[in-house]
This record gives structure tokens, C-alpha cells and sequence, in this order.
């Protein structure tokens, strides 16, 4: 295809977005949310390199900003409470210390990108989207519109796998490109999406509501299995497992102890869980169990080990400079001399092409110093807490349970965070800011409730 019949093809879609973001600012989002899982990167529609893009989301999503900035600073548009929000205040504070370890970067011209997408990403995903969240509705076509864009990807997926093998494991930690780099990335966008499809399954009246949430969540459950991502099954076990403890609603006080009690059983216990997992053997296999299983294997699984090698990169680069880091995204550029020979593997690389510290928390700590890994951790557990407190405040109603199921969502992520980092990618950012933003507008619809109550009572006193 030459340029000039590329741009015939690009005007009327520029057009049509920019028509549609004078229109509809909402209808420009949940559109943006559908084609966030079939974004594709600008370097392989092009087979160029240098600046890249996901294309068409990332565009879009910079003209979000513009319009997020002139409601901001304009039009005053957004309500003051989530201005005010503890998480809004979290997320700007994260978003100025990007501006200030950029400035101080290795790489400033990679860190300011970062800082670029890290904008447009919280502008639309997270201060749009709390704000429209303010409707409950809008909080199902959220999660609808990012789930139709996967079904395509799964649909895509399954196909190429089924003629491959519905077995073959390697062909399936591919067969999700060009839409998504890998089987890990893949495997944590379902497990995202599926805690709140469960629950429209379960909750939403009526044959429709019911039969295309039950639709897409046999799909996404073949596809996760299919998928192979050892992390993404991990992190759905975990948050299922503390989705089920939170739906008793077990006491705060009693829930605050026990999660203190489970931390200091496993700080306590890091050296026999190390020993354990260096003494396991068992490789990644075809069968299932076997496969799990693996994800504890340090000892001869080569990707386990990868991982391994990349974090202690991760914390020597932390320790030589610990307050301000190397600079936002310059990690896969920098790390390569910090890799000791000992603990290369079979697939390590020193040219900065095979992904960054396989860990959110860490790739903070080396980027952007220990302020960074600290901000990130709180915006991490201020969503949780903030979510943990709107499901125990509601009502057991299909609000309620979707909130539930969003913080379940949100804990697969804060999980699988420990093992992989994807928030570089709109395919994921558009459901961790969006999950916040649900969270947040519940939480201020929750208050504005109650403030109303109150106020009723005392009228009536």
C-alpha cells in the first residue's frame, strides 16, 4: 500500500474521531476501550523503528488529554470531589514524580514518553472515566466495550491455536500477535475482565443481559486456558480467593488482622518458599497441573529463572542510584550490564529488546527510586482499601457485587504486578485506571448517599 492510498484511508477515520470527540466525549472512550485490544503497534504496521505508537488508541487517547486539560483549566467540567479524591491526589503526585525523575533521566527523550502516555492514559481511563462512572451504567459499558475488543483478539486467538494444536504450548505463547506481545500480557487482560463478567452473570435480569456476559465469559475462560500465562492463573486464584473472604464480609477488624498475620507468616517463611521452589523441577509442561505447578520452578525453568535475572538487575540498579532511579522506561536500555554471568539464561540479551524488570513494583524502584516504588505501592493499596470500603458500606445489589468484582480485578493485577509490568500498554492501562475510576466514583456516589441521609435525618430531628 503506497502513502498516498494510506492517507485516504487515515482522513475519514481522523474525521470521524474528531466529529465524535466534539459529540460525544463518552462515546469516544467506550470506543477507544473496544479498540484498546486490537491496537497494534505503529513498528509493525510500518516494519520501521524509533518513536512507537498503539495504533489507533494512543493518538486518541492524546486528544483525550487536550480535551481532559481544557475541561480542567477551561470549563471547570469535572466535580470537585474527585478533585479532591485521596486516589486523584496519589495519582498526581505519580504523575509529577515522572516529570521529575524524567527531567533527571539517563534516557530523557524515553523518559518523557513515558511521562506522555502515563498523561493520556490517566486523563481518559482514569478522570473521564470516574467521572461518567458517576452513573452505574456507564460502569458495565466500561467493562462491556474492553470485553468485546478481547473477544475479537480471543476469537483470533483460539483459531490460530486450534490449527496449530489446541496443546501446543509454545505456538500459544504467540498466537496472540500482533494484538498483544505475548501470552503473559494476554492472560492478564482476561484475567482482569473475567471477576466482573462473573457477576453480570449472576446479577443483571433478563435473557440479553445474561446470555452475552455468559457468552463472552465461556469465551475468555477457553482462552485463558489456552493461554499457557502461569502469572495470570496465579493472580486469578489469589484475588478469588480474597473476592470469596471479602463477599462474607468478614469483620474489618478481623480482616486487618488476619492480612497482618498472613504477611508475617510469609516473611517468616521467604527462606523455606525459596528453598521449596529452588528444589522443585518440574518444567512447563502441556498438562495443566504440571504447568502450574512450574511457576514455582527456579531451578532449571529457563523463563522463571529470566525473571529472576532481571530483578536482581532491577535492585542493583536501585542501589546505585536508589532516590531518583535511571528514569521512567529506561530500564530495558540500561540493565544489561548489571546482568553477573552466573545467573544468565538461555534467552538473556544485552540489547534492550526482550522487555523490562518483569515486575511493576521493581522497575519503580529502578526508574524512578524509592519514592516511585512507594508511590506506586500506595496508589496499589489505596485502590484496594478504597474498594474493600465501598463493597462493606453498599448493599449486597448488583452495584455492589460489581464493585466487589472490580477489586477482585484489580487484585490480579496488583498480583501478577510482583511477575511481569504492562502498564506501559494501553491494553492494560485501560483497565487498571479504569478500575480505579469505578472504584473512586463509587466511592463518591457512596458519600454524596450518605451525606444526603444524614442531612434527611437531622431535617426530620
Amino acid at each position: 500500500m503506497t502513502g498516498s492510498e494510506l492517507l485516504i484511508l487515515i482522513i475519514p477515520a481522523v474525521l470521524a474521531v474528531l466529529l465524535l470527540a466534539l459529540l460525544s466525549l463518552k462515546h469516544l472512550l467506550l470506543l477507544t476501550l473496544f479498540l484498546a485490544p486490537l491496537s497494534l503497534q505503529l513498528s509493525w504496521l510500518t516494519g520501521g523503528t524509533g518513536i512507537d505508537l498503539s495504533i489507533p488508541t494512543e493518538p486518541i487517547m492524546a486528544l483525550v488529554l487536550l480535551i481532559t486539560v481544557f475541561k480542567l483549566t477551561v470549563t471547570r467540567e469535572f466535580p470537585e470531589g474527585l478533585l479532591r479524591h485521596p486516589m486523584t491526589w496519589l495519582i498526581g503526585i505519580y504523575l509529577l514524580w515522572t516529570l521529575i525523575t524524567a527531567v533527571t533521566s539517563t534516557m530523557p527523550g524515553v523518559s518523557f514518553k513515558t511521562l506522555a502516555y502515563r498523561l493520556w492514559f490517566t486523563a481518559g481511563f482514569y478522570l473521564v472515566a470516574a467521572r461518567l462512572a458517576y452513573h452505574e451504567k456507564f460502569r458495565w459499558r466500561y467493562i462491556i466495550a474492553y470485553a468485546a475488543g478481547l473477544a475479537v483478539v480471543v476469537i483470533y486467538f483460539i483459531v490460530r491455536v486450534q490449527g496449530a494444536g489446541l496443546l501446543n504450548q509454545q505456538f500459544a505463547h504467540s498466537a496472540c500477535y500482533p494484538f498483544f506481545k505475548d501470552h503473559t500480557s494476554f492472560g492478564a487482560s482476561m484475567a482482569f475482565i473475567i471477576p466482573p463478567l462473573a457477576v453480570m452473570l449472576f446479577t443483571r435480569g433478563g435473557l440479553w443481559h445474561r446470555s452475552l456476559p455468559a457468552a463472552l465469559l465461556l469465551l475468555f475462560l477457553a482462552g485463558f486456558i489456552l493461554s499457557y500465562s502461569r502469572a495470570a492463573w496465579v493472580s486469578l486464584i489469589a484475588a478469588s480467593a480474597l473476592g470469596m473472604i471479602l463477599w462474607i464480609r468478614m469483620p474489618v477488624r478481623l480482616l486487618a488482622v488476619s492480612a497482618a498475620v498472613f504477611s508475617v507468616i510469609i516473611v517468616l517463611s521467604a527462606g523455606w518458599i525459596w528453598q521449596r521452589m529452588d528444589s522443585t523441577t518440574e518444567d512447563s509442561s502441556t498438562d495443566l497441573g504440571q504447568h502450574l505447578r512450574s511457576s514455582s520452578n527456579i531451578s532449571t525453568d529457563q523463563s522463571n529463572l529470566e525473571r529472576i535475572n532481571r530483578w536482581k538487575c532491577a535492585l542493583r540498579m536501585f542501589a546505585e542510584k536508589p532516590h531518583s532511579g535511571w528514569g521512567p522506561g529506561t530500564y530495558q536500555f540500561k540493565y544489561a550490564p548489571f546482568q553477573k554471568a552466573s545467573e544468565r539464561t538461555s534467552i538473556s540479551t544485552d540489547f534492550g529488546d526482550a522487555g523490562n524488570a518483569h515486575s511493576e513494583y521493581l522497575g519503580a524502584l529502578s526508574e524512578s527510586g524509592w519514592p516511585g516504588a512507594l508511590i506506586f505501592i500506595a496508589i496499589t493499596l489505596g485502590s484496594v482499601i478504597t474498594g474493600i470500603k465501598v463493597w462493606y458500606r453498599g448493599k449486597r445489589d448488583p452495584a455492589g457485587y460489581m464493585i466487589l468484582a472490580v477489586v477482585t480485578g484489580l487484585v490480579t493485577y496488583a498480583v501478577h504486578g510482583v511477575m511481569n509490568s504492562f502498564l506501559d500498554s494501553d491494553k492494560i492501562a485501560a483497565l487498571w485506571w479504569g478500575f480505579i475510576a469505578i472504584i473512586v466514583a463509587a466511592d463518591l456516589e457512596g458519600r454524596r448517599d450518605s451525606e444526603k441521609s444524614n442531612a434527611v435525618n437531622q431535617g426530620d430531628s
